[in-house]
């Protein structure tokens, strides 16, 4: 057991492996180049404090090159940390595994285009690549030209996944790897079935994942849920809810103040509800739309009731 957690997660954020700063740092479109660095940690590959004259890494590349005078070595990232080294929990692990099987295919394909949604330490473990605006990088991978067309890994979507394919995207060495942050100890795949969020089934010898029934959207509290959930919007045409009434349903919501429905781009976004908002007194409503608020003299002293 002990042996699947000191060797269960890759990372491939460069930041983990190499102390630099931005003197040591260069950054192209298509990689990333430190010069004259040392080590950070020791892997299979190279020791702690080994010093290299360049390493050049690109976003979802699998390995990354390591270069010494006359001397040039290749890096394959492997499973050199623990769970708890890159801080995943049991709750991280249930919404990385979730978000996935929504959106039905890897997004360490460079060729995919859908918003991660996941933080940013995990962002750079999973070694996609950042957009960037200007001085400012966004986590969110698609382009801003792309976000009212669908993922071009739609089409190779799917509803179930293997364990393999699982651990493969979260870039752990198995659904067994142990995760010791609980009072006792418990594997991947116990807290994934505990979760109550995946059915878990096994058919001629094969273990496969999928979403619990729940998640199912079909109606119009299904529909808004599944919005909420996703805080930079969904295309009208997402493959999850792709059902007969939708339109109806959108319009209705949208009637109700729920949503909002960006016709030109194909976007649905929920609408925050407002907590706690008190009414304002209608006095000064009056005055408000009087248009008493642009005169220069203040205005007179208003009795306002206690609330």
């Amino acid at each position: 057991m002990t042996e699947f957690a000191m060797q269960a997660a890759m990372s491939k954020d460069i930041r983990r492996y190499f102390e630099f700063d931005d003197s040591t740092c260069i950054i192209t479109d298509e990689s990333t180049i430190l010069t004259e660095v040392q080590a950070r940690r020791s892997t299979a590959c190279f020791s702690k404090h080994k010093h290299f004259h360049r390493v050049v890494f690109t976003p979802y590349a699998r390995s990354l090159h390591l270069f010494q005078l006359k001397q040039k070595q290749v890096y394959h990232f492997g499973y050199d940390f623990t769970l708890e080294e890159l801080n995943i929990t049991a709750a991280s692990l249930v919404d990385e595994v979730r978000l996935f099987l929504l959106r039905g295919h890897s997004v360490r394909d460079k060729t995919c285009t859908c918003n991660p949604h996941l933080p940013y330490a995990r962002f750079l473990d999973y070694g996609l690549s950042l957009q960037h605006n200007g001085h400012t990088a966004r986590l969110d991978s698609s382009a801003a030209s792309s976000v009212c067309e669908p993922c071009p890994l739609d089409a190779l979507s799917q509803v179930r996944f293997t364990c393999e394919q699982i651990a493969a995207e979260l870039g752990l060495s198995s659904l067994q790897a142990v995760l010791l942050r609980y009072a006792q100890p418990a594997t991947i795949h116990d807290i994934l079935v505990q979760s109550g969020e995946f059915m878990s089934l096994e058919n001629d010898g094969m273990r496969t994942w999928e979403l619990c029934g729940k998640h199912v959207v079909d109606d119009e509290k299904s529909l808004l849920e599944f919005v909420k959930r996703h805080r930079l919007g969904v295309a009208v045409h997402h493959k999850r809810i792709e059902y007969p009434l939708l339109h109806v349903h959108v319009r209705r919501l949208v009637q109700k103040g729920l949503l909002i429905h960006l016709h030109a781009q194909g976007m649905l976004y929920s609408v925050p509800g407002l907590h706690g908002q008190q009414k304002c007194d209608d006095d000064i409503v009056a005055l408000w739309r009087g248009g008493q608020h642009t005169s220069t003299k203040p205005p007179p002293p208003t009795k306002r009731r206690r609330g």
